[in-house]
């Protein structure tokens, strides 16, 4: 008998409607059930799952922005036709033209890109705007590859310094698989939520169900973080403020407290971790010597920290304190203190916490991965094959690689792009830079639902359809619950949208490509869905698959129980990384050294004293819904500053404000609130870029204040940036 349960979570349809259950095709943060009521082919309503929430059985209820999906569909301003621009670049003045004259032109301009300069000219920028296991990246990822290749923006926006530091530390290179499954909160004494805030940005449907669970069966909850966020305000038991960019510094300290008051996990560590100590590893180069300050003559303490920080010493000593000795206890580390110009230390330096007392692959406890333990449940998604070149760079340098190209060291000169789901013209930092930068760009293709900041500086435009007008699948956003949702389509493609392969099969004709695509929709459907569906119609039917839960709700528990090596070379967690040893600069962007390290921004903080961080806002998925105003009102964009920063500054709450640096100005209402630490401030990211005649942008954009920097892992610096704030005129 089958383990996986179909189910239907809809309610029955009312006469002349039709019920279709699907999801968000986008990169939320969730993967929650949205119903399309459909009455004469148009979507009339959203519902989502409606059930009781049950630990054993949770529902998948939609956010705002899942229920907002009906704004998003039937916007007046959705792509219609393919364009021709016919303006300036940027201008917004396009024409329109049929299929047939647009593929035209994007084939030959790809045709002679590729003759005149070669493959790395061309610049794959699409993204997850429109993304499912089918349609959408992987679409054009496939298509560009057999095309003869591109060059690749490799590294991953949002967490590269965790899939990184998981790759490191525990040999995993899946991270969505290396955290642990929600419904083992509740298994915690303690948590220390550093830097995650499921409640803003949502990670994993139901986190926040199970994480107030967790609380109202004992599990105490400690938020540290620049801002009291929703999560906090909700959940947390105490908050702590700090700095943004000196996480690493604060969990070296705990560290510190911890082994030199031999607090630790000896035992532990013996078994199952490398580097905390001399022996295996080079004299002075263990984890224990570099906090004891053996080497640099700097002991780690809490009052070092509290320099850096802004956390009082006393506190740090606390919370190591309290960390070490509550069995079991879990730091589920989120993605913003890894946005920063020494991410990867962020995230090394929670598992070194997580490993040395003892916590790692045992319930209760985690690795400091707040992503689940099952990763896509066996889904896979279209194969994109191998890019043929060798021509990558790290995503948040897009902005120096179009202004320097192979002057500034970089593979290629890119003179084409190809946006299909992407908007990097507004989601990569600097901006203005970018937008600065595209003269020598000799064509843009834009594939996607809106004239996004990025779409409006193509050549050609595209009219993709949304996940509503194709079928598809899609998995746990965080790699937690073990489901799948079929997304069946609702409505016929809208206008003269159509889906991703369609466009590209199209294309791939027109270029010469043979077998681009070789199924039809539900024969590739039903192919990336063998290994975990044992029923297809029924999946397709009933619209949720809820697989076997894991064996172990924890990751790395076998290995903690003798039953496999970590996959790391010393088959240990390596808190002394032996490939970093070997190979300390591994993407040629900064040494990394083996151990966990704090390294200082060293920034302007004299001209520039105000540190800016850059949240999710509830009303986006980073860019997308950007322009809808209904839903824009959940969560209305506006900078944070603490009173005391507005009050030196002459500025009240409400009042608009210009936030600025050396590369950007935005202006936006200020929110005085004492939710944000003092000398921080806060601007949630996504807001469309809207320069106006001065360069500076006029709707709250935060990439036109973010530099264009890679962390040596090649993660983004979002949050690691100095502002200054004034009055507007």
């Amino acid at each position: 008998m089958s383990a996986t349960i179909y189910e239907a979570p809809r309610a029955a349809a009312k006469p002349g409607e039709t019920v279709v259950t699907s999801t968000c095709g986008h990169n939320c943060g969730g993967r929650c059930v949205v119903n399309a009521h459909v009455r004469d082919g148009r979507i009339v309503h959203i519902s989502t799952d409606a059930r009781r929430w049950n630990p054993d059985h949770p529902p998948l209820p939609a956010c705002a922005r899942g229920v907002g999906q009906i704004e998003r569909t039937y916007h007046p301003d959705r792509l219609q036709y393919p364009m021709r621009r016919t303006g300036p670049r940027g201008s917004g003045q396009y024409e329109r033209i049929t299929w047939d004259e647009a593929l035209d032109t994007v084939a030959r301009e790809m045709l002679r890109v590729r003759e005149t300069y070669g493959n790395a000219a061309i610049l794959d920028a699409s993204r997850t705007g429109s993304q499912s296991m089918l349609h959408g990246r992987v679409a054009a990822q496939r298509f560009l590859y057999m095309f003869g290749g591109c060059t690749d923006l490799w590294s991953n926006m949002s967490a590269e310094a965790e899939v990184f530091s998981v790759r490191i530390t525990y040999g995993e290179k899946d991270y969505k698989s290396a955290g642990r499954e929600p419904t083992d909160f509740a298994n915690s004494r303690l948590i220390l939520m550093w830097g995650w805030s499921p409640g803003d940005g949502t990670f994993g449907t139901g986190t926040m169900q199970y994480l107030k669970h967790a609380r109202k069966n004992g599990t105490r909850i400690v938020c540290i973080d620049p801002r009291v966020t929703m999560t906090s305000k909700q959940l947390a038991d105490e908050h702590v403020f700090i700095r943004p960019s000196t996480d690493a510094a604060a969990l070296i300290a705990m560290a510190y407290v911890i082994v030199s008051e031999n607090l630790h996990d000896q035992a532990f560590c013996d078994r199952h971790v490398l580097g905390l100590d001399e022996g295996p590893v080079p004299e002075g180069a263990s984890y224990r010597s570099y906090l004891m300050g053996l080497n640099d003559g700097q002991p780690k303490t809490p009052e070092w920290a509290a320099a850096i920080t802004g956390i009082p010493a006393a506190t740090i000593r606390r919370l190591a304190i309290e960390f070490a000795t509550t069995k079991p206890a879990a730091i589920q580390a989120g993605y913003a203190g890894g946005r920063t110009v020494f991410g990867e230390q962020f995230h090394r330096a929670v598992y070194a916490l997580a490993a040395i007392t003892g916590n790692v692959g045992v319930s209760g406890g985690g690795s400091g991965v707040s992503n689940g333990a099952t990763g896509r449940a066996g889904i896979r998604s279209l194969p994109i094959g191998k890019n043929p070149i060798e021509s990558k760079v790290a995503s948040p340098l897009l902005a120096d690689l179009l202004a320097h190209g192979k002057a500034g060291g970089y593979p290629a000169d890119i003179r084409m792009i190809y946006s299909a789901g992407g908007d990097l013209f507004n989601q990569c930092p600097n901006a203005g830079k970018m937008a600065a930068s595209l003269d020598k760009v000799e064509f843009i293709v834009g594939q996607d639902h809106f004239m996004t900041p990025t779409v409006r500086m193509a050549d050609i435009v595209l009219p993709a359809t949304t996940f509503w007008e194709r079928n598809d699948v899609h998995v746990p956003w965080a790699g937690a619950g073990h489901y799948a949702i079929y997304m069946k389509q609702a409505i016929e493609p809208m206008y003269e949208c159509r889906n991703d392969i369609d466009i590209f099969d199209d294309l791939s004709r027109r270029v010469g490509i043979n077998g681009y695509n070789t199924k039809s929709e539900a024969a590739w459907l039903k192919d990336l869905t063998a290994d975990a569906v044992d029923d297809f119609q029924a999946f397709a039917e009933q619209g949720v698959a809820r697989f076997a839960a894991p064996k172990d709700a924890v990751a790395f528990a076998a290995q903690i129980r003798g039953e496999q090596p970590f996959a790391t070379p010393s088959g240990k967690i390596e808190l002394y990384s032996t490939v970093l040893a070997a190979n300390p600069n591994p993407y040629g962007l900064g040494v990394i050294p083996p151990i966990p390290t704090w390294f200082a921004p060293n920034d302007d903080t004299k001209r520039f004293p105000l540190s800016l961080c850059t949240p999710k806002s509830r009303a986006r998925t980073h860019s997308i819904h950007g322009n809808q105003e209904r839903l824009g009102k959940v969560d209305p964009d506006t900078v944070w500053m603490h009173p005391n920063d507005a009050a030196e500054r002459g500025i009240v709450d409400g009042q608009n404000v210009r936030v600025f640096n050396d590369i950007g100005a935005t202006v936006l209402p200020a929110q005085v609130t004492d939710r944000i630490a003092p000398g921080v401030v806060s601007i949630k990211e996504g807001a469309w870029y809207t320069p106006g005649a001065d360069g500076a942008d006029s709707r709250g954009c935060a990439n036109v204040l973010t530099t264009d920097r890679s962390a040596p892992c090649g993660a983004t610096t979002y949050n690691t940036n100095q502002v200054k704030i004034e009055a507007a005129q």
